[in-house]
C-alpha cells in the first residue's frame, strides 16, 4: 500500500518529464488558442514516435507527463486570468451587491475541488491495474487528459466572464 502511494505521488509530480520529451510539446498552446480539444494527446503521440525510448512503457509515461506539464503551465495561466476577471466583477459589485462579489472565491474553491477530484480519479485509474505496468500509462494519461480538459474549461469560464 505504501509503495502504491509513493508511485502515485511520483506520477503526480510535475517535474518528471524533461528533455528529450518536452521537445514535442510546442504545438500545445495552439491547440488551446484554436479551441481544439481533440488534439489532447497529440503531442504525447508524437513523442512516442520521436523520443529515443518513446516506444517503451516508461518512455510513453514520460511523454504523457511532458504533455501534462505543458497543459499544466497553460492551466495555471488560464486560472490566473479567469480569477483576475472574476475579481474585477467582484470589485464592481462589492459596493452595491456584496452578496454577489464572491466569484473569485468560488473559482478558487472550484479549482481546489477539481485538484482533489483529479488526484483521486487518477489514483483510482492507476490502482485499477494492480501491479501491471499499464498502471504507469493509465495514471499518466489520466493526469494529462484531465489537466488538458480543465485548461479548456478555465478558458471557457474566462470567456463567459468577458461575455464572449
Amino acid at each position: 500500500m505504501r509503495a502504491l502511494a509513493l508511485v502515485a505521488a511520483v506520477v503526480a509530480s510535475p517535474a518528471l518529464a524533461e528533455a528529450p520529451y518536452d521537445q514535442f510539446m510546442g504545438g500545445i498552446p495552439a491547440c488551446l488558442e484554436e479551441d481544439k480539444q481533440e488534439c489532447i494527446g497529440d503531442a504525447a503521440a508524437a513523442c512516442f514516435e520521436g523520443a529515443p525510448d518513446g516506444q517503451t512503457t516508461v518512455g510513453m509515461m514520460f511523454c504523457m507527463l511532458a504533455e501534462r506539464d505543458a497543459w499544466d503551465a497553460l492551466l495555471n495561466a488560464e486560472y490566473g486570468l479567469a480569477r483576475a476577471e472574476a475579481q474585477n466583477f467582484d470589485n464592481a459589485d462589492r459596493a452595491n451587491a456584496p452578496q454577489f462579489a464572491v466569484r473569485a472565491d468560488q473559482l478558487r474553491d472550484a479549482q481546489r475541488a477539481w485538484i482533489a477530484f483529479r488526484d483521486a480519479e487518477c489514483t483510482m485509474r492507476y490502482g485499477m491495474w494492480g501491479s501491471g505496468s499499464m498502471r504507469q500509462l493509465a495514471g499518466a494519461n489520466c493526469h494529462m487528459s484531465l489537466t488538458a480538459e480543465r485548461t479548456f474549461a478555465l478558458r471557457r469560464v474566462r470567456s463567459e466572464l468577458l461575455g464572449e
